[in-house]
């Protein structure tokens, strides 16, 4: 058998072949990332990590994801020291990278970059010449630092759902509602009437040996627009209410899902796409039953500005941490876009 029949030598043809190609396209080819969801890989000596710096530090990436049923932290971070940042780790989707003193080589800075060592990567340095530089990048920067690292987890979620989502249930969302939105492939409609859809996602978890139900739900409705109020928080959550108390009854007769009021919602003005929007976050509850969790909303208006439209998540898992549940939601909704609904047959 001569070498060019070979397996082998196939097999480094190959590969020579798509070097040249990567090269000649100008791109890098790239490890992917490592870490789980949520993680930050902080690079930081010890007894600075162990010290005040360290304290302060843990305030802005540990802080409380806001209305979750149990306090959970926005970040977990993985500590380590510069000696023991490995090849392997090097690979970790969310770095930030701490020098003080000396070896900030004179610079008082927060500076990022994507992809340096892995794809879809993001790895911020920070330098300071002495602890009250320090202090002060940290006031200023650390919290644009901690939303960037939010917002990427979240494009990553949606890069997901781009690759390997349900296109037929988000092609009928859009005839339906007019509303283009990214939807996981093992989304379900759990029901559905004129004006009102209710996607169903369920997943099991185990702790321990048990087996443990994950739910997640994604309503989509539409109402008149009437006036500018309907934009305000409290005229949101009434309707809201007021939609689930018709469509989304609890597991026993007169029970069904509402708004827990006993903490407060938020909301916040967004973009979905080019349209004007209102982001609310809260609790819901079983009205005259046991249960709740964490949702979130989107209200925005149709393409003609005719009706009000509402995509509105939750997360029901009492078992287990809500944070990446609910980001998963937050995912789902940042991704909605208004476009036409298709024509009504006559």
């Amino acid at each position: 058998m001569t070498l060019l029949r070979t397996p082998l030598f196939l097999l480094i043809l190959s590969a020579l072949i798509l070097v040249q190609c990567a090269e000649s396209d100008g791109k890098r080819r790239l490890p992917r990332h490592s870490g789980e969801p949520g993680e930050v890989l902080l690079v930081m000596n010890e007894n600075l990590w162990m010290g005040a710096p360290g304290d302060s530090l843990r305030k802005y990436l540990e802080a409380y994801v806001p209305l979750l049923p149990q306090a959970e932290p926005s970040f977990k971070i993985l500590q380590f020291s510069s000696g023991e940042l490995s090849e392997m780790l090097k690979h970790h989707r969310n770095i930030l990278e701490v020098v003080i003193g000396p070896d900030s080589e004179g610079q008082n800075k927060l500076t990022y970059r994507k992809e340096k060592w892995s794809n879809n990567q993001l790895v911020f340095t920070l330098k300071a010449q002495s602890q009250e530089d320090f202090y002060r990048i940290l006031r200023n920067e650390i919290p644009k630092a901690a939303a960037l690292i939010n917002q990427k987890e979240v494009e990553r979620i949606q890069s997901k759902y781009k690759r390997s989502g349900k296109e037929s249930l988000e092609e009928k969302v859009k005839n339906k509602f007019g509303v283009q939105v990214l939807l996981p492939r093992d989304c379900e409609v759990y029901k559905e009437a004129e004006n009102f859809m209710w996607i169903k996602r369920e997943r099991i978890k185990y702790k321990g040996n048990t087996a443990h139900d994950i739910t997640q739900g994604i309503f989509v409705y539409r109402y008149p627009y009437t006036s500018d109020k309907l934009f305000e928080q409290e005229s949101i959550l009434a309707k809201r209410d007021s939609i689930l108390q018709e469509n989304v009854p609890g597991p026993k007769d007169g029970s069904y899902m509402t708004t827990e009021y006993l903490f407060e919602p938020q909301s916040e003005e967004i973009t979905a796409g080019d349209k004007y929007a209102v982001l609310t976050r809260g609790l819901w509850k079983t009205e005259n039953y046991f249960m709740g969790g964490p949702f979130m909303s989107i209200t925005t208006t149709s393409n003609d500005n005719s009706e009000i439209i509402c995509v509105s998540g939750f997360v029901f898992a009492p078992k287990f941490d809500k944070r990446e549940y609910i980001r998963e939601i937050e995912a789902i909704l940042k991704s909605v876009r208004i476009s036409k609904p298709a024509e009504k047959k006559s």
